[in-house]
């Protein structure tokens, strides 16, 4: 199977891919505002919660991301609808937003908490399948580098959106994350269509057998674990290394946290177009060895002070943004278009199992080494996974 670039003419990204990206813009700010006040809104909530009960509100959302995403995409491909997942999913998670903040039992918190996690993946889960279905061969990475970038601007802005609003009052936050996803469902409801180029599957086992009929997806699939678990061993230990190492207040942690997201967001849409025309492993495999390299040499380099810090974190961000878009367009080479809903399970369940591993393996790390040590285990589990992907190319029948 190859993965070279397509000869032919560009075609133009359709509309249906802005729109998917917008309300992805949407769904993913509801969840990412309430990353900045889980300790007014749970711990000092609730009388007697320790700091593990309160890392469970996350941890169950990620928990719901496994199951209820690989169910989603198994669904929409066996039924060949998606807009209804994206309808229900948003004004579900509106209604459980809106519910967390009216409980007084810290289990019925959690079991809300987890059922939003399920509805908020069957949405933007499936809007990101959209894509994929709306994508030509000529144009996957473009397509992907427009919603690659409205996805990272999500991540970037929710948290000091959240922030602001949280200075206010502590459920403010989830009032507007209720409010985001009602108007998601608004506009879904009159706006979205349904892709004109999937059909469904008879039966369940057709979609599960997805890996036999095209192992090559185990590539993609491999990259975002690698990804998403350094997305969350970032996101645990950056801080902490900005605390312990330079004693910086969470002013400063914000803003070195913001720099290192800027360059992701910047290059989704160049590089996704940039992939259309030489391919995706030419850009991938560089920005991953890249990516290795830097994090390994993070601790060292950002101990000697905070500007070092800033410039290896923009580099971390950059060899971020090479990756990206150009694994998600190749899920998109290697699936036919019936399949893409049950692919985007798979890649999305081998991601969030990715970003469930990181903080739990920085967590490990950081309680036997200096927090330097840490970044450098990092970076070998990196370029260990790259080597494993290139080790696995040939035998899984995909070329360079």
């Amino acid at each position: 199977m190859s993965v070279r670039p397509s000869t032919g003419r560009t075609p133009p990204v359709p509309p249906q891919v802005y729109l998917a990206g917008i309300l992805t813009l949407f769904l993913i700010s509801s969840v990412s505002i309430l990353h900045t006040n889980e300790y007014e809104f749970v711990f000092l909530r609730f009388e007697g919660l320790t700091m593990f009960q309160l890392s469970l509100f996350d941890t169950i959302l990620y928990a719901s991301y496994l199951l209820f995403g690989l169910l989603t995409g198994l669904f929409s491909d066996m039924t060949a609808r998606r807009r209804l997942f994206v309808i229900v999913g948003s004004s579900g998670s509106a209604l459980l937003f809106f519910l967390m903040t009216v409980t007084s039992s810290f289990s019925l918190l959690l079991t809300l908490r987890f059922f939003q996690g399920a509805f908020s993946v069957m949405a933007w889960q499936t809007l990101m399948t959209m894509v994929l279905d709306s994508a030509h061969r000529d144009n996957r990475g473009r397509c992907m580098g427009v919603f690659g970038g409205f996805l990272a601007l999500a991540m970037g802005v929710g948290p000091p959106a959240g922030g602001i609003l949280a200075a206010r009052s502590h459920f403010l936050p989830y009032y507007t994350a209720t409010v985001l996803g009602l108007l998601v469902a608004a506009i879904a409801l009159t706006l979205l269509r349904e892709p004109s180029r999937i059909s469904a599957h008879k039966t369940l086992r057709e979609s599960v057998a997805i890996l036999k009929r095209m192992p090559g997806l185990i590539v993609p699939s491999l990259f975002n674990f690698i990804d998403r678990l350094h997305l969350g061993f970032i996101l645990f230990l950056l801080p902490l290394f900005l605390k312990l190492s330079l004693g910086l207040g969470p002013e400063n942690r914000g803003f070195v946290l913001g720099l290192h997201a800027l360059p992701f967001i910047l290059l989704q849409y160049p590089v996704g177009r940039w992939s259309d025309r030489i391919g995706r492993l030419k850009i991938l495999m560089p920005g991953t060895v890249g990516y290795g390299i830097l994090l390994s040499l993070a601790g060292y380099i950002g101990a000697q002070g905070l500007g070092f810090t800033v410039a290896v974190f923009v580099l971390l961000g950059i060899c971020s943004g090479l990756t990206g878009p150009t694994n998600i367009a190749l899920v998109a080479d290697i699936t036919r278009g019936r399949e893409h809903g049950v692919a985007m399970a798979l890649f999305n369940l081998s991601g969030n199992l990715g970003i469930l591993a990181g903080p739990l393996l920085a967590g490990w790390f950081l309680s036997l080494l200096q927090p330097e040590t840490c970044f450098l285990v990092g970076g070998v589990i990196e370029i260990a996974g790259l080597l494993l992907v290139l080790f696995l190319l040939r035998p899984l029948g995909i070329s360079r």
